[in-house]
């Protein structure tokens, strides 16, 4: 039992060195306030771009240049309709959940962003890079443990997909230190961390993260569509 747990910390401590070393980049920019008022678009990928970048970085280190053992590969042999549907289903109760009974006044960082700007960045980049970091980096360095796991229902969810969906719904954590409420970052985690078990089951499964980036896309898609 030793060796899975030590493969676990360092996997979630390869995604909090992705994590700081992000942020870092990011409180340089936002501290130039030139670029900020000339640039809006520079703000705006501040954080998921380095994010992308460093998990790369990181995965080629890993694994002597090769990039397709960590889902760099294009599979489309997934049930897409049925994958996008209960994605965006997902995402739209959460957004009920969070419109209608949580009732929450905070603003998150998104919440200013144009239609543009969020397909751009919320729904784009940010599904990318996230997923990049957590089916990627993390579940992909735990890919030797994926025949430890359980039965949820009549799936099998390995040891890799758990973790990268509890490191994908933790991660949310960090929208307290921007003023969010902590009811809404709490539903914010808990649909985060379903959205990351569906999205790492498919990336096992495929072995690619096609279908991981689709899931999130999706779900961000119903998560605004009130």
């Amino acid at each position: 039992m030793k060796q899975p747990v030590f493969k676990i910390l360092i996997a979630i401590f390869l995604g909090l060195l992705v994590l700081m070393l992000s942020s870092a980049v990011q409180m340089t920019i936002m501290s130039k306030k030139s670029i900020i008022e000339n640039y809006s678009v520079v703000e705006n990928i501040s954080m998921h771009l380095p994010m992308f970048i460093f998990s790369v970085l990181i995965i080629l280190l890993l694994n002597k240049g090769k990039l397709k053992e960590y889902g760099f590969i294009w599979n489309m042999n997934f049930p897409i309709i049925k994958i996008i549907v209960i994605s965006i289903l997902i995402g739209f109760i959460f957004s009920v959940i969070g419109k209608y009974f949580i009732h929450s006044t905070s603003k998150g960082p998104t919440s200013d962003f144009s239609l543009i700007e969020q397909i751009i960045y919320t729904w784009f980049l940010a599904s990318i890079s996230e997923e990049v970091l957590t089916r990627g980096l993390i579940q992909g360095y735990l890919s030797p443990l994926k025949h430890v796991g359980f039965k949820l229902f009549k799936y099998f969810i390995s040891l890799p997909i758990f973790v990268g969906a509890l490191f994908f719904g933790a991660m949310h954590l960090a929208l307290l230190a921007v003023g969010v409420d902590i009811y809404t970052v709490m539903n914010i985690v808990v649909f985060a961390t379903i959205l990351g078990l569906i999205a790492g089951y498919q990336k096992e499964k495929t072995s690619s993260l096609t279908p991981a980036i689709i899931v999130h896309m999706c779900f961000n898609i119903g998560g605004g569509l009130l």
